[in-house]
């Protein structure tokens, strides 16, 4: 294991915080009579407040993760987790984050919002992280780097032996954000944790498990770090409905890997359907439940769509995605009615080009 100092990264005030607390974080059983926490007493089956630590569903997530539970954080979606290594790591006015582009735009939200730095770089054209433009831009004060892999919007994936060397080489933390995991067949960092202290892996159950409307985000970090995020995280940060139906989801692993399977198997079709079209100058290969495509027309393209019913993502991000449409992986009818529409639009275009 890597000799690396996190109460050195974390903020003073932080470090002195004294959590608030409940005598149900001393209390580890189910049964008893509860007369601590100003409940109501009448059982419907929500008059009690959840687990603080969300104990059962973090033993099912360890189970099929392979992740001890004492280095595991569960967050309201990764938004939350993402929003509170920022306000525990970094001094605001002082300190900064570093993040390529294009990527995930609340790594730069939740920085902005506690008046943190953000440092941006380009990721290369082939949608990598420029080390030696990191290497530049990092100083003492670069408390977290965010890398998103695979990557969104551009679906490319980041070789693990390059994130264990950046673990190996960044001063602060380096928080791997894998949201998209399960749709390929690279190795996690999760795998790095028990060797990298200052690794953070973050996942989610929104994409692959299907429960987006839960809010469920995982991190996985030394154990230091989840003590320093469970003393800064609000008490009762998941409920007991989200705790509950994300256990009885997680039961169902056999469905969850041939979801897994049909989106890959959709995946490929509606790439190789898309480059047929050629409506799309450039369709990208993707390691994710998403495709990105590069239009000149991309505007009009995605007003179309929109005309249709149909709703994708416009990224147009230049310089890299100039022109960018990002369209997420549907069931096999959403693409046919995806691919239809296109289709329809391309006839449109040719006769007009008749007509001209």
């Amino acid at each position: 294991m890597n000799k690396f100092a996190i109460q050195d990264l974390v903020r003073k005030n932080i470090s002195k915080l004294l959590p608030y607390s409940c005598a149900r974080d001393e209390y580890k059983g189910d049964q008893a009579v509860f007369l601590d926490a100003n409940e109501n007493p009448y059982e419907n089956g929500y008059n009690r407040y959840p687990d603080p630590y969300q104990r059962k569903l973090k033993a099912r997530i360890s189970e099929i993760k392979g992740v001890p539970v004492e280095r595991m954080m569960l967050g309201n979606g990764s938004d939350e987790i993402i929003d509170l290594m920022i306000r525990s790591f970094c001094e605001p006015k002082r300190d900064h984050i570093l993040v390529f582009s294009p990527g995930y735009a609340m790594y730069e939200v939740s920085a902005e919002i506690n008046d943190v730095e953000v440092r941006k770089m380009n990721l290369t054209t082939a949608f990598l992280p420029d080390w030696s433009e990191l290497k530049k831009q990092t100083d003492p004060h670069s408390k977290i780097l965010f890398l998103c892999t695979p990557n969104n919007p551009t679906g490319k994936v980041i070789p693990f032996t390059q994130l264990e060397q950046v673990c190996i080489d960044f001063p602060g933390i380096v928080m791997v954000d894998e949201a998209y995991i399960d749709f390929t067949d690279e190795c996690s960092a999760v795998k790095l944790l028990e060797k990298y202290r200052n690794v953070v892996v973050l996942q989610t159950l929104s994409k692959a498990w299907g429960m987006a409307g839960l809010r469920l985000g995982i991190c996985f970090a030394d154990p230091e770090v989840i003590q320093v995020l469970n003393k800064v995280k609000a008490p009762y940060n998941i409920s007991s409905l989200t705790q509950q139906a994300a256990i009885e989801v997680l039961q169902r692993y056999e469905d969850f890997e041939q979801k897994c399977l049909a989106i890959k198997t959709e995946r490929q079709r509606l790439i190789k359907a898309l480059r047929a079209l050629e409506i799309f100058q450039q369709v990208y290969d993707s390691e994710a439940n998403f495709i990105l495509g590069i239009s000149d027309k991309c505007r009009e393209v995605y007003h179309y769509l929109v005309d249709q019913q149909i709703v994708v993502r416009l990224r147009d991000i230049p310089p890299l995605i100039a022109g960018g449409i990002r369209i997420t992986v549907g069931t096999k009818e959403e693409n046919d009615c995806l691919l239809d529409a296109l289709r329809r639009m391309k006839q449109q275009i040719t006769a007009n080009s008749d007509i001209c």
